[in-house]
């Protein structure tokens, strides 16, 4: 697949002063006045590429250190624990894992403006284009309507009833709350979709990459299904998401390569209905030219705590932050459902495992030099600091680790951030149709589970086991949040930020002969409200960056 490089549209403002009057007779060069750019398929396609290259800022982006997105729709989950070098380390997602945040928080604030930003750039393609001119044309408006409505959908899933804008606003306008509920934003949503859906290109097959990184037929299908399920129209949401499936256009990959689908070689791969693809153009960004997506988060703030181990597993070449824990109860759920298969084991390991499956420094080359007795009592790897790895649980991530061949051609991570998976769908299906007492649905849910290789294949079709394969399939894809909201599981974040695990080896604390990990707990939390609340935390509440100036939006309750 290639790495495009996109070209950006600007348009210059120049102010002059009142004594260089007569500059303003000099003839501007190297810019498109806005009156004469929107006219051709080749401008749709330009001012196209303009939207994906903001979307790829404002939703793949960092924030210095930390993708918002990434924040907001993953560590408000039950399944994961913020965790870092210590108590207030990262705190910026730890409050907003632990319920501890408010309309100030930066996260908020910039998640709300990012996707707006992405609404505004999709809506200069719609308002400034046709239906009826071109084929171009056409795919065009509607490409950006479906980034359009996947937007507003994750702001919907984020804030309730957030304003809808679905035209350029004029500069003195202030956008109010959608004059409806949450379920009618969604099925505005979908019906974007539908309506889009005849004008796109549909990907040519699962072998497309190119397919995978640009807005189809499937992707559109696909947004359309989650908008409908999620406004609780199960019934409705099957056409759209078996279209996906019927389109023989996306395939799972063998159960041995799930673990590359978070990385470079998984770029395009079968089941990528949708991901963001990198820029590379010296021309824009900064940091040699690239315009950052999640290169501190997953390479530093996610990585293993360098600092507080003897080495670092020969994968992880850079120092890590540590900080993304596994909740130790989804954890212990999700290794008794799967045993040794390729999904858990690419996606949570053991400390045993983080000890003698990974290539070490001392391994010297050849991971089989040392007996897995010998790796145990090696003081040359595993957790050195007494104190241990605070917020980390007996199970430590490795999904989002980042190997050596996703800093190929940078200092950084380089492999795109992920939309919408294939298995995604599957699972979306199967859940509409065990909401309608429709058996069609148990086929694509054992297709999932045979491919993650786990110890339990339904028999039946159960709300109760789809539940189960979204949370162990999707663990930090941006789902769980989603997830618990649809079905109003809150319970588990009721407790959030109340007992924080901190994983310690006893070879180091308690002189034992080989390395064994062991959990403490501590409450630094104890006298501050975290957890989720009732009546509160359904919802994020409007950045008080917004509301201070925009009367016309009206708070969430609890906020």
């Amino acid at each position: 697949m290639k790495k495009y490089i996109f070209p950006l549209l600007y348009t210059a403002v120049v102010l002059f002063s009142a004594c260089n009057e007569d500059l303003l007779n000099i003839p501007q060069k190297g810019v498109i006045g806005i009156d004469s750019f929107y006219q051709t398929d080749e401008d749709a396609e330009s001012a196209l590429v303009n939207l994906y290259a903001d979307f790829i800022t404002n939703i793949g982006g960092n924030d210095g250190i930390y993708v918002p997105y990434n924040i907001i729709f993953n560590y408000t989950a039950d399944n994961v624990l913020a965790a870092g070098e210590f108590y207030g380390d990262n705190d910026q997602f730890a409050s907003i894992n632990e319920f501890r945040f408010d309309s100030q928080s930066s996260v908020v604030s910039l998640m709300y403006s990012r996707l707006y930003y992405v609404i505004y750039h999709a809506n200069l393609v719609i308002d400034n284009f046709e239906y009826g001119e071109s084929a171009v044309k056409d795919r065009c408006i509607s490409e950006a309507r479906v980034v359009r409505a996947w937007a507003h959908m994750m702001a919907a899933f984020a804030w309730g009833t957030p304003p809808l804008v679905d035209r350029l606003l004029e500069p003195e306008e202030k956008p109010v709350n959608f004059d409806g509920t949450h379920e009618e934003l969604l099925r505005w949503c979908a019906n974007e979709c539908a309506e889009s859906v005849q004008y796109l290109d549909e990907r040519n097959s699962p072998a497309d990459k190119d397919g995978a990184v640009r807005v189809t037929k499937g992707f559109a299908q696909a947004v359309q299904g989650k908008a409908l399920l999620n406004a609780g129209d199960y019934a409705a949401a099957k056409a759209p998401l078996k279209s996906v499936i019927s389109s023989g256009k996306y395939e799972l990959v063998p159960g041995e390569e799930f673990g590359k689908l978070f990385h470079l070689s998984g770029d395009g791969a079968p089941e990528k209905v949708f991901e963001l693809n990198l820029i590379n153009n010296a021309s824009i960004g900064d940091w040699d030219g690239k315009i950052q997506r999640s290169t501190w988060m997953e390479m530093n703030l996610w990585g293993w705590r360098s600092s507080r181990l003897a080495a670092s597993p020969t994968m992880q070449a850079d120092q890590g932050w540590g900080g993304l824990a596994v909740e130790e109860t989804f954890a212990r759920e999700f290794a008794a459902n799967d045993g040794d298969s390729y999904r858990r084991k690419a996606t949570i390991i053991t400390y045993e495992e983080f000890l003698t499956e990974l290539e070490w420094p001392s391994d010297n080359g050849d991971i089989n030099s040392m007996t897995k007795a010998q790796k145990l009592a090696d003081p040359n790897r595993g957790i050195i600091n007494p104190d241990g790895l605070y917020g980390q649980s007996e199970y430590l991530q490795r999904k989002h680790i980042v190997a050596a061949e996703d800093r190929s051609t940078n200092w950084y991570r380089f492999n795109n951030f992920i939309i919408m998976r294939y298995s995604d769908v599957l699972l979306m299906y199967a859940e509409a149709c065990a909401q309608t007492n429709d058996n069609d649905g148990l086929q694509y849910l054992q297709m999932v589970q045979q491919r993650a290789g786990s110890d339990y294949v339904s028999t039946t079709l159960t709300l109760n086991d789809v539940k189960k394969e979204r949370n162990y399939e999707l663990w930090m894809e941006g789902s769980r949040w989603i997830d618990m909201k649809r079905w109003g599981e809150f319970e588990k974040a009721k407790k959030a930020g109340s007992r924080i695990p901190s994983l310690k080896d006893a070879f180091i604390n308690d002189n034992e002969p080989a390395h064994r990990g062991y959990l403490t707990y501590s409450e630094p939390n104890a006298g501050l409200s975290v957890g989720f609340k009732e009546g509160k935390h359904e919802w994020f509440p409007y950045p008080y960056n917004v509301t201070s100036i925009n009367p016309n939006i009206v708070q969430n309750p609890g906020w």
